[in-house]
């Protein structure tokens, strides 16, 4: 079961490199290979400059939202096509058997253990809430996923809007395709 994999140090549980999504946006350097601050800073410089945009699973419906006002060419209607129930009905053939809870104990180990990687994940969570707060995007998600106590410090609030008078959302998108 997944908690004595993690407690008790299981090869597969207990990789020191448990270091998966940084090094995809960290880049080609060798230290992007390491779990530390260097790949981990160079990964959000690498999010902020390079990416149109970066969403996260647990909002995906926003995510197609987003996809779909930035780029309609390729995006037109995505929101219907992933509600419709033929789709659906593939996604639901995959699930996981018997699947176990992870203990706190256990969660706090893996917390410890892929503190690079959950400090990266919040992170891009943070700054596509503030992308949805700057397009008007209200989450439909019902309770968000809180940090532990244990790691880092909460996250930005998103709920309302941000009112830019300065700048339209259709000069900041075209700001972002100059880049």
């Amino acid at each position: 079961d997944i908690n004595v994999c993690i407690l008790e140090n299981y090869p597969e549980c207990s990789n020191p490199k448990l270091f998966y999504i940084i090094p995809y946006f960290c880049g080609q350097h060798p230290r992007c290979r390491e779990p530390g601050e260097w790949a981990l800073e160079r990964a959000k410089l690498n999010v902020n400059e390079n990416f149109l945009l970066v969403g996260i699973l647990e909002e995906l419906e926003d995510v197609l939202l987003l996809l779909e006002r930035f780029l309609p060419h390729y995006f037109k209607d995505v929101l219907s096509i992933y509600k419709n129930p033929e789709h659906r009905k593939l996604g639901n053939l995959t699930v996981t058997v018997k699947k176990t809870v992870p203990s706190p104990e256990a969660i706090q180990i893996l917390y410890q253990r892929m503190r690079y990687e959950y400090e990266f994940y919040y992170y891009v969570k943070e700054q596509f809430h503030l992308l949805k707060r700057k397009f008007g995007l209200k989450s439909h998600i019902r309770k968000p996923s809180p940090r532990p106590e244990f790691f880092i410090p909460s996250p930005l609030e998103t709920e309302e809007p941000i009112n830019d008078e300065e700048e339209d959302d259709e000069k900041w998108l075209e700001d972002i395709y100059k880049r």
